[in-house]
């Protein structure tokens, strides 16, 4: 127990000791810590007076950086703003320049359309004025490095000329140009222009309207079925200024009908190698008619009473004065008269044979070459259908080469096609109707020759 009890003892000297040390070590450490704290205080002391002089100064300070970021952020929100409203104003310039090029590509189209229409409804005549405004403003359009403004003046210049010629025309418009005369010849002379009416006078003999034709720059000048003093006032007001014009109230559709009335030559042109041996028996036919006219109607019949003396100097006995008076006679019927004189002392039936045979000998003389007029009568519809079908043959074979786009050129194949059956049935009808006449006259005169036979035969006494 005594090595316990001494560890005991040891450590209450140990802890006795330690007491008093810590005690005088506490009132060290308090006596320090008084001293921190009353330089703490003082320290404080003296930073309490420092801050509040420096108070005034930093709150002065601070009341300008204050002034001072209200105004920074015043300019911001202002820069921020007007930044907003330039992108919204050049959002809305840039809408309103795109609407302007709209615009803009709206009226240059608009104006080429009305340059278009411009050049096309205005007298070919006036063309020779504008042309080259015209010319201009629609190549400039074409030009890639023309600016819109070269482009648009060009056009506008176009417009302006429009409207000075409608200030111009409404009391007539008299000018200088070129024209299409006889043979399609070039001349120079005036125009008038009053409305949609044109007239054209070089001073000599192109004098007339001004016609427009396809394919063709320049206007010709007709004066077909206009009369003469009509070209008269034409050519006066033309060269003076002054004077009354002839209104066309067709509007150049009488000109276009008048100018499709063809000449014989033209239409035998045009008919094509047809036509020639459909004339060439038409000719033989009109001259055999003629002909036939004339042989007929010379066949005279006997005048009246000769037959009579002739039976009167045969039942008498005189034979040799009824041969006088039937040499007389002309003709088939003096042949038939001297016939019957020659055989009158023959048997009856004997006499009425060399009578009728006679009458058979006369009909080839009166109705030779008749039948040449009745086969042109046959021959000549079928020519003309010989035409219309190498015409209808060339007409298809045009077809095959150009198309159905271009009627002029099919328009020489047409009108052989149809201009040949026209002249067949021309040839054809008359042919029939002399042929008929013809025949009729001839039959007529057989039929007088038979009825002087029988009353010849009928007129003898009877033989004893």
């Amino acid at each position: 127990m005594k090595p316990v009890k001494l560890i005991i003892i040891g450590l209450a000297l140990a802890i006795c000791g330690g007491a008093v040390q810590a005690q005088m070590t506490f009132a060290q450490v308090s006596r320090q810590a008084e001293a921190d704290l009353k330089a703490a205080v003082k320290e404080l002391s003296d930073l309490r007076n420092q801050i509040a002089d420096e108070k005034i100064p930093i709150s002065r300070r601070l009341t300008e950086l204050e002034s001072e970021v209200q105004i920074q952020r015043t300019e911001y929100d202002r820069t921020v703003r007007a930044a907003e409203n330039r992108e919204v104003g050049l959002s809305a310039l840039e809408d309103k320049v795109e609407d302007a090029r709209a615009q803009n590509i709206y009226l240059k189209n608009l104006m080429s359309t009305y340059i278009q229409q411009f050049s096309t409804r205005i007298d070919v005549a006036e063309l020779q004025i504008y042309k080259d405004d015209i010319d201009e403003a629609e190549q400039i359009i074409d030009r890639a490095d023309a600016t819109d403004a070269e482009k648009m003046a060009a056009q506008i210049k176009v417009i302006q000329s429009s409207l000075e010629r409608i200030q111009t025309i409404i009391g007539g418009h008299r000018f200088e140009g070129n024209a299409l005369g006889a043979n399609d010849r070039e001349v120079r002379g005036n125009y008038v222009v009053a409305g949609p009416y044109s007239f054209f006078s070089d001073g000599g003999e192109n004098v007339g309207f001004s016609v427009s034709e396809a394919n063709r720059v320049l206007p010709s000048i007709v004066r077909v079925g206009v009369d003469e003093k009509f070209i008269t006032a034409i050519n006066d007001t033309v060269t003076s200024g002054e004077g009354e014009l002839p209104i066309d109230t067709t509007e150049g559709d009488a000109f276009k009908l008048a100018s499709l009335k063809s000449s014989i030559a033209d239409e035998i042109r045009a008919g094509g190698t047809t036509m020639f041996p459909l004339l060439g028996i038409a000719a033989v036919a009109l001259i055999i008619a003629i002909f036939k006219i004339f042989d007929i109607s010379s066949v005279k019949s006997p005048k009246a009473g000769s037959l009579q003396q002739i039976l009167d100097n045969l039942n008498s006995g005189n034979k040799q004065g009824a041969l006088e008076v039937a040499n007389a006679v002309d003709g088939p019927f003096g042949d038939l008269l001297v016939e019957g004189v020659e055989h009158a002392d023959q048997e009856k039936e004997l006499l009425e044979e060399v009578l009728y045979e006679r009458l058979l000998a006369a009909q080839p003389k009166l109705e030779r070459l008749i039948a040449f007029i009745a086969l042109t009568a046959g021959a000549a519809p079928l020519l003309g259908l010989l035409g219309t079908v190498t015409g209808m043959i060339k007409t298809f074979a045009l077809i095959t080469v150009f198309g159905t786009g271009d009627a002029q050129t099919l328009s020489s194949g047409i009108s052989e096609a149809l201009i040949t059956t026209k002249y067949g049935l021309i040839v054809a009808i008359p042919s029939l109707l002399a042929q008929a006449l013809l025949t009729r006259l001839a039959k007529g005169k057989l039929g007088e020759m038979e009825q002087a036979a029988v009353a010849f035969v009928n007129g003898l006494n009877p033989q004893k």
